[in-house]
């Protein structure tokens, strides 16, 4: 190259003012160096700190952690982890952050953010936390701690929440009583020696639970000498009841007691009102948060229907948790859960239960003021089940009262006749007569003495296959009862052919009621209005609007069931003057012969009543009678 070739090349390397292109970079270099020291850095990367910002806050409000630890400045390996929890551990349903200004110095800069955290019961918490950033090779990091969730808890700490709830509401008597309590502190652990099936078995047993060989021995000795009364034994702690719960529980006559809180006083009516114990996995899926698995929750009865009712609603304590002490963050007051008060009558369900201990094995009796459908007694014998309003057995011959209803229906009346042969035969298979056989001539004779075949008779040549169901909805059979706790409530579903016909017309085949049932149908006898019995106040049935019987129903009804006690299956039980009842034996199971439930329904003045023995040593008259009977004249001693 010649010389002047090369002096115009390095002239063109140049720039204006004549310095080397280096020269110029290195200047500009500087320039912006010296705009660092005045706030300028971000000119250096290639986005500004406000762009990170938004992204990180629109990741956390959607819980984006793998985009949020792409903005962060060596996030740990937790970073997901401990997001998340912290979220979990406050029970936040739905978050937003919004960030203030940003301030820039140098190659940092930060936001203040405010948390606006929707928490399950407790409602809206509002954080106040600071977002820290570095600029970090041309792109603003976040420099995350936990203190970037909230600043009390510094570098390492972690939320914890505790839910505090007030004192639980009780269930009332009509009257006012309470009749659950507040919260068990103890139970006490005891016999029925009625249910006593291996004696030894049972000695050795609550020795290993904790009892002396002595209390274990005598406790059984003395509930051989009275079957009827609950022996105790020795009392436990509510803590130890649940440890020793699962093996003790289902032994044949051992009870179980709870020793409850201030203003308790123990009533027989454990089935009814239910107990308190720990939330069971199932419960506490169902109720979810704030429910943990240390909760005390209602179990079976109106301690579990009216849970969220009767505990209210928790108070919660949020802190921060972090190495060597707690802060409290915020705090909620617990707002008191609302008493249940119930239509029943503790004198009506004394007598109840007391009339209940001659039953020779488990019974439930279940009374109604027919007049306003309000439930006066729920007497069970058994306190694992309520049987008296759950139970679903087959109703045996007390269904006959809603065959008859059918058959007057279509015109017959009690005086139509029927005959009562030994057995019958409804398309080849043959039926016949729990109660024995009796010449009848008529419907209302058939009735008085509870013969099959009279009634199969009439209503395989009078009624079609839906016409007991028909019938068992006009007193509400099978329909949503409304009662105010879970029920059973009833079925007698269209029959599928002629057998199902026959056997459903006797109270057998895919009929089932409980005594509550029963006894709904005779209140509505009774009074000659269909409604629905209710058992707290308002309740569903209790604004249930009614509707009227036919007259001359009423008055056939009438005219039979009081045959049944003056001259039929009920004759000579005992019961008082002005009764109107009928009895019912129904079969199942297998063997022979084949194990019987022992039932009788009916009304006197304003009680209407339905009672049931399982596998009972014979018929409901016999069986039923003299315990009706004693619970009647109860109440007129008692003037109820």
């Amino acid at each position: 190259m010649r010389d002047g070739a090369r002096d115009r090349a390095r002239d063109r390397a140049r720039d204006p003012a004549g310095r080397p292109a280096a020269a110029t970079l290195v200047a500009a270099l500087a320039l912006l160096a010296a705009a660092c020291g005045l706030g300028a850095c971000s000119l250096l990367a290639s986005e500004s700190p406000s762009h990170s910002v938004a992204a990180y806050l629109a990741g956390w409000e959607r819980h984006d952690w793998r985009s949020m630890r792409r903005l962060v400045y060596h996030p740990p390996s937790t970073f997901a982890t401990e997001n998340a929890a912290a979220l979990a551990t406050l029970g936040a349903t739905s978050e937003s952050y919004a960030g203030g200004a940003v301030r820039t110095s140098g190659s940092k800069a930060s936001v203040a953010v405010t948390e606006h955290l929707d928490l399950r019961v407790v409602g809206r918490w509002t954080v106040h936390s600071v977002l820290r950033l570095r600029l970090v090779s041309g792109h603003w990091k976040v420099l995350w701690s936990a203190a970037t969730m909230n600043p009390a808890l510094g570098d390492d700490g972690h939320y914890s929440l505790a839910y505090d709830w007030a004192p639980r509401a009780p269930i009332l008597a009509a009257n006012g009583t309470i009749i659950s309590p507040a919260a068990p502190t103890a139970v006490e652990i005891g016999l029925e020696g009625k249910y006593l099936k291996k004696p030894a078995s049972v000695e050795s047993s609550l020795v290993s639970a904790g009892a002396t060989a002595q209390e274990a021995s005598s406790a059984v000795a003395a509930a051989k000498a009275d079957p009827a009364a609950f022996e105790p034994v020795f009392t436990v702690s509510w803590s130890r009841y649940e440890e020793l719960k699962p093996t003790l529980y289902p032994i044949p006559g051992v009870f179980f007691q709870a020793l409850g809180g201030e203003g308790y006083t123990p009533t027989p009516l454990v089935g009814v009102v239910g107990s308190l114990g720990s939330v069971t996995k199932a419960q506490l899926k169902q109720l979810g948060p704030p429910y943990t698995k240390t909760s005390l929750v209602g179990e079976g009865g109106l301690e579990a229907a009216y849970q969220r009712q009767l505990a209210g609603t928790p108070g919660a304590t949020i802190s921060a948790v972090v190495p060597g002490r707690t802060r409290v963050l915020a705090t909620w007051a617990p707002k008191a859960g609302t008493a249940v008060r119930t239509t029943l009558d503790l004198q009506v369900e004394t007598d109840a239960a007391d009339a209940l201990e001659a039953a020779p094995n488990e019974a439930a009796l279940v009374a109604i003021e027919a007049s306003t459908g309000k439930v006066l007694a729920v007497a069970n014998t058994s306190q694992g089940s309520d049987l008296g309003l759950e139970g679903a057995q087959p109703p045996g011959s007390t269904m006959k009262v809603i065959t008859a209803t059918a058959l007057v229906a279509k015109g017959l009346t009690p005086q139509s006749p029927a005959s009562c042969p030994t057995t019958i035969d409804v398309d080849g298979e043959v039926l016949h007569n729990a109660e024995g056989e009796s010449p009848v001539s008529d419907m209302l004779q058939a009735f008085t003495e509870s013969c099959n075949t009279a009634f199969i008779g009439l209503t395989m040549a009078n009624l079609g296959y839906d016409s007991l169901h028909e019938a068992a909805l006009d007193y509400r059979v099978g329909t949503d009862l409304g009662t105010g706790m879970p029920v059973y409530d009833g079925s007698v579903p269209v029959n599928d052919g002629e057998t199902d016909l026959a056997a459903s017309a006797i109270g057998q085949a895919r009929v089932l009621m409980s005594p509550l049932d029963l006894a709904m149908v005779a209140a509505d006898i009774d009074t000659s209005t269909v409604r629905s019995p209710w058992i707290t106040d308002g309740a569903p049935a209790e604004r249930a609007a009614t509707k009227p019987l036919p007259g001359t129903l009423v008055s056939d009804l009438h005219e039979m069931m009081l045959s049944v006690v003056e001259s039929g299956t009920a004759a000579g039980t005992g019961l008082p003057a002005g009764t109107y009842a009928k009895t019912g034996t129904a079969e199942y199971g297998t063997g022979s012969p084949l194990p019987i439930d022992a039932w009788l329904m009916g009304f006197n003045k304003d009680i209407a009543f339905a009672m049931i023995v399982i596998d009972a040593p014979g018929d409901g008259g016999p069986v039923d009678g003299p315990i009706v009977a004693k619970f009647l004249d109860s109440l007129d001693s008692t003037g109820q």
